[in-house]
């Protein structure tokens, strides 16, 4: 199925050419999931982190600052995820068309 490839890109309907892709990207398999879930979790330490140690220490600049790292981090990842592991050539659509097809020739 997916292979090498963690996300595929989606492709709005009715545009012909490299401009045919959205600027979504969905995940394949469990890979993929698991770096959005990494991405939401470092956002939602970062926000816990940033309330702690700005209302209970007292220091909200460390706390933005801890906020700013995490969510720099966990972007990043997602970002370098989705540019290094999308699949080129074909789109969600694709994907989910020939898990049908395998399904249908299977049962």
């Amino acid at each position: 199925m997916a292979g090498q490839y963690w996300f595929a890109r989606n492709i709005r309907a009715g545009y012909v050419g490299r401009g045919r892709y959205g600027k979504g990207a969905m995940p394949l398999g469990w890979q993929g999931r698991a770096v959005i879930a990494g991405f939401v979790m470092a956002m939602l330490s970062g926000a816990l982190l940033m309330a702690l140690v700005g209302v209970y220490g007292n220091h909200l600049a460390l706390g933005i600052a801890l906020y700013v790292i995490l969510a720099l981090c966990g972007g990043g990842i997602f970002i370098w995820a989705v540019a290094t592991k999308s699949d080129p050539n074909k789109s969600m659509a694709e994907y989910r068309a020939e898990r049908q097809r395998a399904r249908s020739s299977g049962a």
